[in-house]
């Protein structure tokens, strides 16, 4: 049904209309609805029409275009040319698809709303297409139209298809080895899409995936560092194994593999300058000069050996691999548009790195995730220390800071198991697992069965009860908890031992389609909102009179006043409550913050408690390097910038919270004070002496105040983030002398010397330090403030002065019916 499009006359048609509502009498409206909305009139039919003709081929384009210029075989669909069945052994059987699979097919009888939503917004755009027809042939045929108010309406309907909503960003955290990659090429039904496999050395690579445009084409963009920053990167490694004292066996590791990586083996005995003679070293400054790179293969598993060298660590390669010097890749994918058509998959290496570049989009990509999914081997899902290490080093950047409304556990590789040593640990016979013959097969069915089915209940809870131990998590955020406990091998195995249901994937591609069908519920409810209201003021075009122009001058007038006292009470009642709030909290905080600056700052420069200080120095060395902050390659976290800015953190989450929540709405939160602002009321047409006109205008400008609206929202998620990390930044930026003098101590006593350099740099700070960032953050929210007035006031009279501007129209138009018909195709969106 995805490939077809249904063909009638306008005799069979009579009853088939564009806005059809899933009628159960209609048995040819069900299969025009199971194909999309697709269908095409051939309304004369006793004589040729090419114009007929060259519309059902726009359509067949516009439907190939959809399906990824992808067409039906027959031997996708089983059948030999003529209609018989293929041999059983031929035909295609490839497990995960939706063609195979039992748990998609019952998900597509889900969908039907969102082939409603998808189909309505087709059927709507067709409507529109035409009455720009008509809209541009009037104008075509009057000569005295004003053409500033022509091109206001022209820019209204071209804007319709821009999306205002975001794509739903989802993180995948995890360890190296813990199966990340197999999970994604899993649930994408793409088994050698990404590199997977045992690695020598952690790297930490970002890579994003997502729905690509291109049909047949999976690409790879691979973003760089700079030259500059490489360079700067690599006299921090070359230093860190230069110090024979104290050393930090991890940052070593982390230095000799990244130089051996790009130089080769025994590189590391060089010196920066003959690093930079080497052969290599122009290779490498001709891929860092491009900036980005591109890759496309027609095929998943090509792709995943081309960008190899970009993304994993082999010893085998050492010399010809180019991961060091890479910040993100961006994997595009033909197809998967019902999975990742609004979303965008981002494997989060767990592991840290000495790059400030890496590690700052590594937060900023942080701050961006909708839902974040944390994968852990079965065996220590609950008490891997590493995920919690990341979520209570990350939760305030993943919420107060960032966007996430969701965190997931997922335990993998739940059929990695010997059934004898298994059955031998549990003391389990035959009789407990029920097994009926002494079969190997059998046998491990029926271990892996009882093993995840007491995981399900029994890892669920440790997942949960450790949360609810993390009184950090707790106390920022509690959301609802899910777990999954998956095996993505036994997913695309072809001899599986496991069900596809028993192997949870199918629930998390449940997941991801739920994400993408919210997504085009709301942009078929913008659409249908901004398309109506144009519309509707084009329909007043056949009311223009002098009675007309009157009404128009009277409800300007009215509505410039409502306009002034809305924006008044916005402020006077709520914003400005807000920043005043907000100002105490800091307040409060700066002053805590002052008296335990001391103490804050002897606690990251000391040893930590219960270490011997073996390699304590290098782990200081690279601190300061990496400007305060430092995520080891195991996933453990140091960031003083954040340990001195955590009392101004704690000071204000409660209120910061109630002002930006991520989902629901609370009081104090400014967005909802937004959605209470209107200046548009129906009311208005009472006193008119054409209220349907009246009706049709303020439709139109409530319309744009939703239009409006929506771009104010995004202004505030992202000015959110900036303002939330205000005040670490302002303390980064002010302890960067400190850091940067600190680094400068070299040779035996270096470690005192450091030491003693960032508590006197900090003690020098601390009555100036958080003040400043407290102003900051308080300009940063009255910057948003006057962004959310500015553009409420200016784009409204704006949309006022188009829309009350006397005799706009030179013409008549009507389109009372393609309105109506836009009506029914929204209440088949609502339904």
């Amino acid at each position: 049904m995805n490939f077809t499009i249904v063909l009638t006359t306008v005799r069979s048609a009579r009853h088939v209309s564009t806005t059809y509502t899933g009628e159960k009498e209609d048995p040819l409206g069900l299969i025009i609805q199971e194909c999309k909305m697709r269908h095409h009139i051939f309304d004369k039919i006793y004589r040729f029409d090419e114009s007929q003709v060259l519309k059902l081929f726009e359509k067949m384009d516009k439907m190939m275009e959809e399906n990824g210029r992808r067409h039906l075989t027959c031997k996708e669909i089983g059948v030999i040319p003529g209609g018989s069945l293929l041999p059983e052994s031929k035909q295609k059987a490839k497990r995960g698809r939706e063609s195979d699979s039992h748990k998609d097919k019952e998900w597509k009888k889900k969908r039907t709303g969102e082939i409603k939503d998808i189909a309505a917004i087709q059927q709507a755009q067709e409507v529109m297409a035409q009455v720009q027809h008509r809209f541009e042939k009037k104008i075509q045929t009057h000569a005295n139209t004003n053409t500033e108010f022509m091109n206001f309406i022209r820019h209204i309907m071209a804007d319709l298809l821009k999306k205002t909503i975001q794509k739903t960003t989802i993180g995948v955290f995890g360890k190296t080895g813990d199966g990340k990659s197999s999970l994604i090429n899993a649930i994408l039904d793409e088994e050698e899409l990404l590199p997977t496999g045992t690695l020598d050395a952690c790297t930490s690579v970002i890579i994003q995936v997502e729905a690509g445009a291109e049909s047949d084409q999976y690409t790879a963009t691979i973003e760089f560092i700079s030259e500059q920053a490489w360079e700067n990167e690599l006299k921090s490694l070359l230093g860190f194994l230069a110090e024979p004292w104290q050393r930090d066996e991890s940052i070593c590791k982390m230095a000799e593999d990244k130089i051996e990586a790009l130089y080769g083996k025994n590189a590391t005995a060089k010196s920066f300058d003959e690093l930079m003679k080497d052969d290599r070293s122009t290779v490498i400054a001709a891929l860092l000069s491009l900036t980005t790179k591109t890759i496309s293969n027609v095929q998943a598993s090509d792709l995943s050996e081309e960008i190899r060298p970009y993304t994993q660590h082999h010893e085998s390669d050492l010399g010809r691999l180019y991961w060091p010097v890479v910040k993100t890749v961006r994997i595009k994918v033909p197809d998967h548009k019902e999975l990742l058509q609004n979303i965008v998959l981002v494997d989060l290496p767990g592991n840290g790195d000495c790059n400030q570049t890496r590690d700052e989009m590594w937060k900023s990509m942080l701050r961006e995730c909708t839902d974040v999914w944390v994968v852990s081997d079965i065996n220590r899902a609950a008490s891997d220390k590493a995920a919690w290490e990341i979520l209570k080093s990350s939760i305030t950047d993943m919420v107060q800071g960032g966007a996430c409304t969701g965190i997931s556990f997922i335990c993998t590789k739940t059929d990695h198991m010997d059934p004898q040593s298994y059955m031998r640990s549990l003391r389990l016979n035959n009789e407990d697992l029920q097994i009926t013959a002494d079969n190997e097969s059998e046998k491990k069915l029926k271990c892996i069965q009882h093993r995840n089915n007491m995981a399900k209940n029994r890892v669920k809870n440790r997942v949960k009860q450790a949360f609810e131990k993390q009184g950090q998590l707790q106390k920022y955020y509690m959301p609802s908890i899910s777990v999954f406990t998956v095996s993505s091998l036994e997913f695309c195995s072809k001899e599986p031992y496991l069900t596809q249901e028993d192997t949870e994937i199918q629930l998390l591609r449940d997941v991801l389609r739920r994400f993408n069908h919210s997504h085009t519920n709301r942009v078929a409810t913008q659409y249908f909102t901004r398309a109506t209201g144009i519309l509707s003021l084009i329909q007043t075009s056949k009311d223009n009179n002098e009675e007309m122009n009157k009404d128009k001058a009277k409800l300007h007038s009215e509505l410039k006043k409502k306009l002034d006292d809305e924006l008044k009470c916005l402020w006077v009642k709520h914003l400005e409550p807000c920043y005043n709030e907000l100002e105490k909290y800091l307040s409060d905080g700066v002053n805590k913050s002052e008296t335990k600056c001391a103490e804050i700052t002897k606690k990251n420069v000391d040893v930590p408690a219960g270490k011997d200080g073996r390699g304590h120095h290098q782990t200081l060395s690279a601190l300061c390097r990496n400007e305060g902050y430092l995520r080891s390659r195991y996933g453990e976290t140091r960031d003083m910038n954040k340990s001195l800015a955590e009392i101004m953190y704690e000071s204000i989450n409660g209120k910061f919270n109630a002002f930006f929540p991520n989902e629901g709405e609370t009081s104090l939160s400014v967005r909802e004070k937004v959605e209470q602002f209107s200046v548009c009321s129906i009311r208005f047409t009472e006193g008119y002496s054409n209220p349907a006109a009246m009706t049709h205008i303020l439709r139109f400008l409530k319309a744009e105040e939703a239009k409006l609206k929506d771009l104010i929202y995004i202004d505030i998620a992202q000015q959110k983030k900036k303002i939330y990390a205000s005040i670490i930044d302002t303390i980064k930026e002010e302890m960067l002398p400190g850091y940067n003098k600190a680094v400068k101590c070299f040779g035996p006593g270096s470690m005192t010397e450091k030491q003693r350099v960032l508590i006197q740099h900090t003690e020098s700070l601390k009555h100036t330090m958080f003040n400043k960032a407290k102003n900051r953050t308080l300009d940063l929210f009255k910057d948003l403030t006057e962004l959310i007035k500015t553009k409420l006031r200016k784009y409204i009279l704006e949309a006022m002065a188009h829309a009350l501007t006397e005799s706009n129209f030179p013409f008549s138009l009507d389109v009372s019916a393609d309105i109506r018909e836009l009506e029914m195709l929204s209440a088949l969106t609502d339904e």
